[in-house]
């Protein structure tokens, strides 16, 4: 067992194990009510089964991850919704199920390198609107989070929205948003290209991938265009610079992932 002090100051947040008994008595979780610990007879302390959960949460929220993508994992990237007999119009020949399956498999291994503490070569995860781009970033990130890194997920458009609403105000939110842009461990930079460009949008987004680079930090990034409008909305040179941090990863589906689901209902 644990002393308390100890555990307060773990970096661990995997579920503690054992058998938990409920307490009736205070607020939140019914057996340690709320304080994350549970006392044992010798004086000495272990997590509840709760801690785990809620520490996740946590930095599931200062990853900037929304509610709908704190539930995507690599478990629940359906294989199934991507045509096993069809050959996609990109990806060399290959079939939509055969593209999908190896771009799980080269997410999930971008995030085993993370954990060993490497700083692998990121992905570009590249298909036409609903094909499971974001399901498969915010996977990645939930993994990695589980793990206990340093990721934080942005929708682009989103980023640049906030950094131009600074300007005339208090833009220090902006800048530390930015700021953290740079330097996370791995960043996921959701509908990259997506957003109306400018001189001053490009330049943002060229200061963030150029310090990357320089940094040699894992990105991953999603988009829905192809290598020439993505170089028409970058610039070259950010393009040049995203390329170096990321793997083309083709990621297309037959149609649109979201309105297939509608479909079942």
């Amino acid at each position: 067992m644990e002393a308390i002090g100890d555990i307060i100051t773990t970096g661990s947040i995997d579920a503690a194990a054992g058998e938990q008994k409920p307490r009736p008595q205070g607020d939140g979780c019914p057996f340690c009510g709320g304080s994350g610990f549970i006392l044992q007879a010798d004086g000495t302390a272990r997590h509840c089964a709760c801690y785990a959960e809620r520490r996740l949460r946590d930095a599931q929220k200062r990853a900037g991850l929304q509610p709908m993508l704190r539930r995507m994992s690599f478990a629940n990237f359906d294989l199934a919704c991507y045509a096993p007999g069809s050959v996609a119009p990109v990806g060399h020949g290959r079939t939509y199920y055969e593209l999908a399956k190896a771009a799980k498999a080269k997410t999930e291994e971008l995030c085993r390198a993370v954990c060993r503490g490497e700083q692998p070569r990121g992905l570009l995860l590249l298909g036409q609107v609903g094909s499971g781009k974001t399901h498969l970033a915010a996977a990645a990130a939930n993994a990695l989070l589980r793990k206990g890194r340093n990721v934080l997920f942005i929708v682009v458009p989103d980023l640049l929205d906030e950094l131009k609403s600074g300007f005339g105000g208090d833009e220090t939110a902006g800048q530390d948003l930015l700021r953290r842009a740079k330097r996370a461990e791995v960043l996921v930079l959701d509908d990259l290209g997506t957003h109306n460009m400018s001189d001053w949008t490009r330049g943002v987004l060229f200061a963030i991938l150029n310090f990357r680079v320089n940094e040699g930090l894992t990105t991953i990034a999603t988009s829905n265009l192809d290598e020439a409008a993505l170089q028409e909305a970058l610039g070259v040179r950010s393009l040049s610079r995203l390329l170096a941090l990321c793997e083309p990863c083709f990621l297309p589906c037959d149609r649109d992932l979201r309105l297939r689901g509608l479909e079942k209902k």
